[in-house]
């Protein structure tokens, strides 16, 4: 249930997803991980980009909320928690709540990349 609400919210919301600028997700010097903190709504869901190479393990985490998820453009739909082989790529991740919120959900979302 919650991929299928999440899918519908993708089909309406995705092209102006796309349109806004996303962040991108930079590590510090010989750091392999970081965090971004941020508060998502129904309306205005959260975009960020991030670049690997080839056959890398990239993992993404969402902790603080139970009412979001992430989508990893051609990867995967509304997770939590999920890793895979990269290819030598940006990647775009969407966040936004996969049901109905009054006001504003926090979340914090660590990457990391082996």
């Amino acid at each position: 249930m919650k991929q299928y609400l999440f899918l519908l919210f993708l089909v309406c919301a995705a092209p102006g997803a796309l349109a806004q600028d996303c962040s991108k997700i930079t590590f510090a010097p010989g750091a392999s991980s970081g965090e971004i903190s941020g508060r998502v709504t129904e309306e205005k869901p959260m975009c960020f980009t991030f670049a690997s190479g080839e056959g890398q393990v990239a993992r993404l985490q969402l902790s603080e909320s139970n009412n979001i998820c992430f989508t990893v453009y051609d990867v995967v739909d509304c997770q939590d928690d999920f890793s895979f082989r990269t290819q030598n790529r940006d990647y775009t991740v969407l966040i936004a709540p996969f049901v109905r919120i009054p006001d504003f959900e926090e979340f914090t979302l660590r990457l990391t990349i082996k």
